[in-house]
């Protein structure tokens, strides 16, 4: 079944106590821009290496190894970037990046998973802001303000970008822009100069060692996943640049540019200059402070401004990072508020269109994590929210692409790069089962107390939502019973770890890191089938629940009012409005069946209800027509009585003509009709005289020989004798008319299922006999190419209902259209099995932006709200095992609508 997803382009007023949906971003940002502060997430590999040579405390590194190791972060980035963009510009009003867009793809599916993507993207960014503002303040307390704690200029670092944020993302522009540009251009020279200078030693560059917490093969596959697992960072440097589409001037050209722009800015990054510096520095200077070892990189160009150079090149990136943070996660928490996920306040925005709100909750989060050192466990725990922020958006781009293949998608991203993307996703997810544990259990539960607060704060929503609309706060629901439950489970395998830990003697490690991938994998699938499953369930029922609610208090209770109105002789009441609310359940099991089979029922209502509408304005139609024939009999009847009489009179009238006392101006004025009277008062008269003008007439019957005022009035009465024999016809011919439009209701209200032989060319012919009156009163020839094609067997009402709309709406397109020569065609064709019947117009045709949504329910291009009625013609043609399209080349030109039923002749 195919769901209506439909764009507004104005901001409606919304009835008392509905919630009024968004105001839209401005658009001010170009390409550019956005991958400046896209390049926060590019230079994470700075702090990446130091971290990933010598590690931290008792977590040991992967040492010159690490280089191979972003590479490896990089290519998944890579393989799940096409999958992201088309993705965003699927919804290109949205802010706040690739977990944001999931709230919309995740959304039939699960509130919470949506939920717990967006909420898992932001934790990820939030260490990352203090980090790096840690980084910034560190070399500037070394080299220029050692009076200062770093704690404390790392804090006016994030403020002032706080501030920056809050006067909207024009000036985050701003700023960004210059530190991107002095970036990459340092970037580059310190990737080229060693290069030109002959410094590398490319023997070096290419010899990796990996560095393992225990021996054993098992030893290697825990420090490479480990490794990976902190490289999960990588992929900022590509998605970041999603972070504003709805902020985007032209989102289809510059978020693509912007993308792919930052790729190749990450390749630098990630892949040449580790490569460089480990050739040319080695890789014991490689795990320290790289503000102090990256000046011989610029000395052969710079010489003694060398050392400057390299701690402003650490500078200017950690900047990058605070920046970006404050910027893209912010919009992340304001676009889930506004999809009722997490709370209301997030989503306030200032006058700038800056989320401030979620603005000052990501710098106070991020300053209180630097002020406690943001320590490596801490950014482990919240690289595992990462890794799910990221992981879910490919699979996310599955799920549509097998759902929603008709959505829209103004970029596609070429074929298997959607495989890819979910190769990548079970990598990421690998990386955390496997290289969580490394980093210990608290920072185990911290990370997963971290990935499911989101819960807490959606449970938030839920109950404000519920006591604002006058409901008790909390639901006894299903999905309650099973989290608690799932909870519980979760302590105890907690309980059960800490004591087959407890009795594990310290060197046998690899049993530990087992014991400890065990507790994680059911950590994360208690929380999954905990959280995510008895959602899916109760957002299903809840969708049902509310449809049903909505289709009774609304269409079910038109047709009742409808059916009283019929009773009444009021036509014109006789209205049921129905708006179709699919039910989106793609699990394919009694849930999925149970939402289908109430969309089946919502369609058969909505048939109903077309069908109520086409009967009421046939009704209304026939009754208007009724009435038209009645006055127009009872005119013609007094022309003609008249036109009889004044007949007769002027056959007798003769040579008496000179002795009979008629005027010619009472002549004239009989002639030029502008008083009845005149006519009476002649009829009498030359009714007196009836036997003297007879004999005149037998010798004269043409009225040659009269007076020339009185034959202008025998021309006259002539004339209005045969206009009187026209109407009669027409009378006659609308009286037929009534005839076939009461035979069109009989047959609209035979009860379906019931199957006929019929001819296709009879069924033809019953559809124009039925728009006959309207095709003449707007002169609209009927142009008819009949092929020779079996009878078939079908509903006749069925195919009835589709013809009459279609010839309906193409005479309607012509009468608008043009002012002449208006034209429908009706062509029957037999092939391959199939009948074709094919209803064209020469009229106003159909723009190409509309020819995908026509065939939506309620879809219409008309100001008074009455549309095509197209949804129903494909679903009956659906139904009789064929189908109905639509074809046109532009405004102007025409419009095809086809028709194809198979050949079930018995």
């Amino acid at each position: 079944m195919t769901a209506l997803n439909s764009k507004m382009n104005s901001t409606p007023p919304t009835s008392r106590g509905e919630k009024s949906p968004p105001r839209p971003h401005p658009r001010t940002v170009g390409w550019f821009g956005t991958t400046a502060v896209a390049m926060g997430g590019i230079n994470q590999s700075l702090f990446l290496l130091s971290a990933l040579f010598i590690g931290q405390g008792a977590i040991p590194g992967q040492g010159s190894a690490s280089v191979v190791l972003l590479g490896v972060g990089l290519l998944l980035s890579w393989m799940a970037t096409p999958g992201w963009t088309e993705l965003i510009l699927m919804y290109p009003n949205r802010v706040g990046g690739i977990a944001a867009t999931c709230a919309e793809a995740f959304r039939p599916y699960s509130p919470i998973l949506a939920n717990l993507t967006g909420v898992c993207y932001w934790w990820g960014w939030v260490p990352t802001c203090g980090l790096t503002a840690l980084l910034s303040a560190s070399a500037i307390n070394q080299w220029y303000l050692p009076s200062v704690s770093v704690p404390l200029l790392a804090t006016c670092i994030v403020l002032f970008f706080t501030t920056i944020n809050l006067c909207g993302v024009k000036w985050v522009m701003r700023f960004a822009m210059p530190i991107a540009t002095a970036s990459a251009v340092l970037a580059f020279l310190s990737a080229v100069v060693p290069i030109y200078s002959g410094s590398v030693d490319w023997q070096q560059a290419f010899t990796f060692h990996l560095t393992t917490p225990f021996p054993g093969w098992f030893g290697q596959v825990t420090s490479v996943m480990a490794g990976l697992y902190l490289i999960g960072f990588a992929a900022p440097a590509f998605e970041q640049a999603a972070c504003h589409v709805g902020e985007t001037v032209d989102p289809n050209k510059n978020v693509p540019r912007a993308m792919f722009a930052s790729a190749g800015l990450a390749t630098l990054y990630f892949i040449v200059l580790p490569i460089v510096w480990l050739g040319a520095l080695g890789p014991e200077a490689m795990g320290r402070d790289l503000a102090l070892e990256l000046g011989p990189t610029f000395a052969p160009l710079l010489g003694g401004a060398a050392k400057a150079t390299a701690i402003w090149f650490m500078i200017f990136n950690m900047l990058h990072g605070t920046i970006a943070a404050l910027a893209g996660a912010s919009r992340t928490l304001a676009q889930l508020s506004e999809d009722g996920l997490l709370p209301e306040f997030l989503a306030k925005r200032s006058r700038t269109d800056a989320p401030w709100a979620a603005t000052i909750l990501t710098s106070g989060m991020a300053i209180a994590f630097l002020l406690i050192g943001d320590p490596v466990w801490l950014i482990a725990a919240a690289n595992l929210t990462y890794l799910i922020g990221i992981a879910m958006p490919s699979i996310a781009v599955w799920l549509l692409r097998r759902n929603e293949p008709q959505m829209e998608r103004p970029y596609r991203a070429p074929r298997g790069t959607i495989v890819l993307g979910l190769i990548a996703a079970v990598a990421w997810a690998l990386t955390a089962i496997l290289g969580f544990q490394q980093f210990g259990l608290p920072t185990v539960l911290i990370g997963i107390a971290f990935a499911y607060s989101g819960s807490v704060l959606y449970a938030w929503r839920r109950f404000s939502d519920r006591r604002k609309a006058g409901l008790p706060g909390i639901a006894r629901t299903l999905h309650l019973k099973l989290t608690g439950a799932m909870l519980l489970v979760l302590v105890l395998d907690a309980v059960g770890y800490l004591i087959a830990v407890g009795h594990v003697p310290a060197n046998h490690e690899a049993l530990i890191v087992i014991l400890e991938d065990t507790f994680v994998i059911v950590a994360l699938l208690t929380f999954g089938v905990g959280l995510i499953l008895p959602g899916m369930i109760a957002h299903s029922a809840v969708q049902v629940s509310d449809a049903a609610d909505k289709l009774v208090k609304g269409t079910l209770a038109d047709f009742t009012r409808a059916m009283r109105a019929l009773a009444a002789g009021d036509i014109a009441a006789a209205k049921a409005h129905f708006i179709f609310t699919p039910v989106f359940v793609h699990s394919r099991d009694e849930i999925g069946s149970m939402a289908h089979s109430f969309n089946r029922l919502q369609e058969e209502i909505g048939r109903a209800a077309e069908a109520l509408k086409g009967a009421r304005e046939g009704l209304s139609q026939a009754r208007e027509d009724t009435r038209t024939n009645v006055r127009l009999l009872r005119d013609v009847s007094r022309q003609a009585g008249m036109a009889e009489v004044a007949t007769s009179v002027l056959h007798n009238v003769g040579n008496v003509l000179n002795s009979v006392n008629v005027s010619a101006t009472l002549v004239a004025e009989t002639v030029d009709g502008s008083k009845l009277t005149s006519l009476g008062r002649l009829v009498s008269v030359l009714d007196e005289n009836r036997n003297d003008l007879c004999g005149f007439m037998a010798n004269d019957p043409r009225g040659q020989g009269l007076p020339s005022y009185l034959r202008q009035l025998h021309q006259r009465l002539s004339a209005e004798q045969s206009g009187v024999l026209k109407e009669l016809g027409s009378l006659g011919k609308n009286i037929e008319h009534i005839k076939d439009i009461v035979a069109m209701q009989q047959s609209y209200g035979k009860v379906s299922g019931v199957a006929e032989v019929l001819n296709v060319t009879d069924l033809i012919e019953d559809s124009v006999r039925m728009n006959a009156a309207a095709l003449l009163r707007y002169n609209v020839n009927v142009v008819r190419e009949f092929d020779a094609v079996p009878p078939i067997n079908v509903e006749k009402h069925k195919v009835l209902q589709i013809l009459v709309n279609l010839i309906r709406n193409a005479k309607y397109a012509c009468n608008e259209g043009r002012q002449t020569d208006k034209q429908v065609t009706i062509r029957v064709t037999n092939s391959n099995g199939r009948i074709k019947i094919a209803v064209s117009d020469n009229g106003v045709g159909i723009p190409t932006e509309n020819l995908t949504r026509i065939f939506s329910h309620g879809f219409t291009t008309k100001a008074d709200g009455h549309g095509f009625g197209l949804h129903n013609g494909a679903l009956i043609a659906q139904q009789l095992g064929g189908s109905l399209t639509a074809h046109s080349d532009g405004t102007g030109l025409g419009a095809t609508f086809t028709i194809e039923l198979p050949c079930q002749h018995s």
